[in-house]
């Protein structure tokens, strides 16, 4: 059914319906993303506090980890620059800014646990171990020395967290830190480890000029993959009202580009990543960071990731102790945000296509080839959208050449009556929970065709298997 009569229809009825076309069938591939453009982080906090009940050889944990498979895990955040390998001795000071030990057990247990659940392992070492002014491989030798006796096999190292942000008194300029990345990455190859990826600065800011004075002073030589972090906003002052203003969104985009534009023209032929991001600093917003409505932020972060250039991009958290932004909460349960990303895993795939809507600027939405090697089985030829409405009158959605084809349909709604704020999230009106800690529950799909009602605040993926798009077969 057309769009505009759905759109009189529903006046009729209701008198708060907008209607939007999304012309897909002339969208243009115009970038390619890998299976592990979604990836994670674990803050290195986390091994201070003896990896809370991040336990290794949980049923619940491996489970909820498949789930999201394959995938980066990057352990790393700002507590890195504390660490010290130490092979025999456990030491756990708890002020944030002391050293603290990760020990061989630390290591063989991340080392198995990414192996058994078909993640990748990312390990972002300690910039503040130095002498006279430079950075000192010495205790990284020893880890990587471990390393390649135990037959491991991460895939990338980072030196260092935010330097951008880093205090006065312990302050590397970028020129510097160019340098110390010269010596990590010959110490890298040195070692014997297989093949990896050199990943940084992992700046704080996207705008900020570090990143490029960075790259410019040699930085780009030594680093294969370029990486700045993001957030929204800070966490302690961030209102439940932000996570659908669309001109908060909107500064993510034009960051992105400049931070694209930045790493393209300083470091050409180099990877452009998201190394660490989430809704907003700090730890998280309390009560919100963790709920229905962080959905938002984060699904809409992934569609303009993707269509801007970007071929990685990793969220803080997976787990995490005394955060609120993590996938999963403290008890190993998955947090809304956990099943957003895993049907993003299961049905976003590539091209990427660039797909526009002007109608309703409350309508976020963003199409892609369909994930053909997912569980699900979807054909060449099938097209995934996925779309939020952060506004508050249902939207009628139109997609003109598939209004004869069938539509599975995944839509997320609040999964409980706090609304935007609730700890829980509908899958097409089923709550989703765990059934077991040995399986994910059935993530199944309405069957539908024509114009889709898209309610306020709902947001979800749309697959056309029989969309036949060129670029797909």
């Amino acid at each position: 059914m057309a769009c505009h009569l759905w759109a009189f229809i529903l006046f009729v009825y209701t008198c708060n319906v907008s209607c939007i076309t999304i012309n897909i069938e002339s969208a243009p591939a115009v970038r390619n993303i890998s299976s592990k453009f979604v990836g994670v982080c674990v803050d290195s906090v986390t091994i201070r506090y003896r990896w809370g009940n991040m336990n290794f050889t949980s049923p619940k944990l491996l489970t909820l980890a498949k789930g999201i498979s394959p995938s980066y895990l990057r352990i790393g955040g700002t507590p890195c620059n504390y660490v010290i390998f130490n092979k025999t001795q456990h030491t756990s000071q708890l002020a944030s800014d002391t050293n603290f030990t990760m020990t061989v057990a630390d290591w063989d247990n991340l080392n198995h646990f990414v192996m058994n659940v078909g993640w990748d392992l990312i390990f972002d070492f300690n910039v503040f171990l130095r002498k006279n002014g430079q950075w000192d491989p010495t205790n990284a030798m020893e880890l990587l020395k471990y390393t390649v006796k135990q037959g491991y096999k991460p895939a990338g190292y980072e030196l260092g967290n935010e330097p951008d942000d880093i205090p006065e008194e312990d302050a590397i300029s970028p020129q510097q830190l160019a340098k110390d990345f010269a010596s990590f990455k010959s110490v890298l190859t040195a070692s014997g480890v297989p093949p990896f990826l050199t990943i940084g600065p992992d700046t704080a800011g996207i705008t900020k000029s570090y990143t490029g004075r960075f790259l410019q002073a040699g930085g780009a030589n030594s680093v294969d993959v370029c990486t700045v972090h993001h957030y929204y906003e800070k966490g302690s002052t961030a209102a439940l009202k932000d996570f659908t203003d669309r001109n908060i969104l909107d500064k993510f985009k034009t960051e992105v580009e400049s931070f694209v534009r930045t790493c393209n023209e300083k470091a050409p032929g180099k990877q452009c990543w998201l190394g660490e991001t989430s809704s907003c600093y700090s730890g998280g917003a309390v009560n919100i960071s963790d709920r229905y409505a962080a959905g938002f932020m984060w699904l809409d972060k992934l569609g303009l990731s993707a269509v801007n250039g970007l071929q990685t991009v990793l969220r803080q958290s997976f787990y995490g102790v005394y955060v609120r932004y993590s996938l999963l909460d403290v008890n190993l349960n998955p947090n809304p945000d956990y099943w957003l990303t895993v049907l993003y895993k299961r049905l976003v795939g590539s091209p990427v296509f660039n797909v526009t809507q002007t109608e309703d600027p409350n309508v976020r939405v963003y199409a892609h080839c369909t994930n053909r090697n997912s569980s699900i089985g979807y054909k060449p030829g099938s097209i995934t959208v996925y779309i939020m409405n952060i506004g508050s009158e249902t939207v009628s959605t139109d997609i003109p050449f598939s209004s004869s084809k069938t539509q599975e349909r995944y839509i997320l709604s609040p999964g409980d009556d706090n609304g935007l704020t609730s700890q829980f999230v509908k899958l097409n009106g089923v709550v989703l929970t765990l059934p077991n800690d040995y399986e994910l529950p059935p993530l199944r799909p309405l069957y539908s065709q024509g114009t889709l009602q898209l309610e306020a605040y709902n947001m979800g993926y749309i697959v056309i298997p029989d969309a036949m798009k060129a670029e797909c077969l």
